[in-house]
This record gives structure tokens, C-alpha cells and sequence, in this order.
């Protein structure tokens, strides 16, 4: 796929923030069904899994107490 030090990270958050933001607008609107299914979207997504993956890795590298 692609080298970690080459990975767009602004573009993966903006996607992973876009949907995030799909899924508040259907869960204000009450929209349950659209919410499950964006949300299975965004647990399978290939953006939010590297975020992650680099949040626990390197982000939360803090004072662990």
C-alpha cells in the first residue's frame, strides 16, 4: 500500500472527519437506520483504521502513570 511517511494525513482526516459529521447530522435528524449503516462505514474505512492505528502509536505517546 502506501509508506507511513508518504500517508496524506490531512486528507484521511478530513474524510474520517466528514463522515463523523454525516453521522451526527442523520443521528440529529433521527435517522437510525442511516446512523448504524455510516457507522459500520466508518469502522470498516481504511482512513480511520491508519488514524487509529497512528493515534495509539505515536500520538498518545504521554507519561503513561
Amino acid at each position: 500500500m502506501y509508506k507511513w511517511n508518504e500517508i496524506n494525513w490531512r486528507k484521511l482526516e478530513r474524510r474520517v472527519f466528514k463522515l463523523q459529521k454525516r453521522i451526527y447530522r442523520a443521528s440529529r435528524c433521527g435517522n437510525v437506520k442511516l446512523v448504524r449503516r455510516l457507522q459500520k462505514l466508518l469502522t470498516k474505512s481504511y482512513s480511520a483504521k491508519v488514524i487509529a492505528v497512528r493515534r495509539v502509536t505515536q500520538d498518545n505517546q504521554g507519561s503513561a502513570t
